[in-house]
């Protein structure tokens, strides 16, 4: 049983742990352009967190789902299950948008009190870049919540680990050639490709232990039909 549970919990605290580690060399990058590029990018991250939070959280419901559906071998219902999930995730990104795209001043202004200054300027910048990817990681963090809770960890793990490590290099090179943008586009960029493979492991049913197992018996089942004829 304790096998079972850190072949789920591991790869877990991995996540966690990476994503701590990637803000850190982040945050390093975002030092070096001054303390006002730090306080807003420190206010719109704050706004960031909260919206991803909210995904999350419904992943995280959704693998709980997932994992009793699964066990049950009712595997259609776990597909209902991610299609509710993705709408509910996509209603939650609305508002987020919305509010993030259209009212960034806004919103930073409940963080610092600074008006139009380059702080407030920088954490606008943030919002407006990310904001319209919500509805790409919605769906991400939906399929990784299937993943996970199929207990289809390998490919948890790799469309997980692409979008931090995508993330953290891109910061650099981004950064290099388009300054702070540079380091803001990472993230929509990172999302993106991490959505495509983890949609691409939901839709080809990576995670289906019926499917999965049938593939393994095809050679055999082959064999014995020779072996008949």
């Amino acid at each position: 049983m304790l096998k079972k549970v850190s072949l789920i919990a591991v790869p877990s605290i991995l996540q966690q742990s990476f994503i701590s580690i990637g803000n850190i060399f982040i945050q390093g990058i975002i030092n070096s352009y001054g303390s006002s590029v730090i306080a807003g990018y420190s206010a719109a991250v704050k706004l960031n967190t909260f919206t991803i939070t909210s995904f999350t959280t419904l992943g995280n419901g959704l693998s709980s789902f997932t994992a009793q559906n699964v066990g049950a071998g009712a595997i259609d219902r776990v597909k209902k299950g991610y299609k509710a999930g993705v709408k509910m995730a996509l209603m939650v990104a609305v508002p987020f948008f919305v509010l993030f795209f259209f009212l960034g001043t806004q919103m930073i202004s409940l963080f610092m009190d600074e008006g139009g200054t380059l702080a407030m300027s920088t954490g606008v910048q943030f919002l407006r870049i990310v904001a319209p990817f919500y509805f790409v990681v919605s769906m991400k963090l939906m399929a990784d919540g299937v993943l996970r809770g199929a207990g289809a960890m390998t490919y948890f793990m790799i469309a997980t680990f692409t979008d931090l490590i995508l993330r953290v290099v891109l910061s650099f090179v981004l950064s290099a050639m388009f300054g702070t943008v540079g380091v803001w586009l990472s993230w929509p960029i990172g999302w993106t490709i991490a959505t495509i493979m983890s949609l691409y492991f939901y839709f080809t049913e990576k995670w289906n232990p019926i499917k999965e197992l049938e593939k393994e018996l095809e050679p055999v089942v082959e064999e014995m039909a020779e072996e008949a004829e």
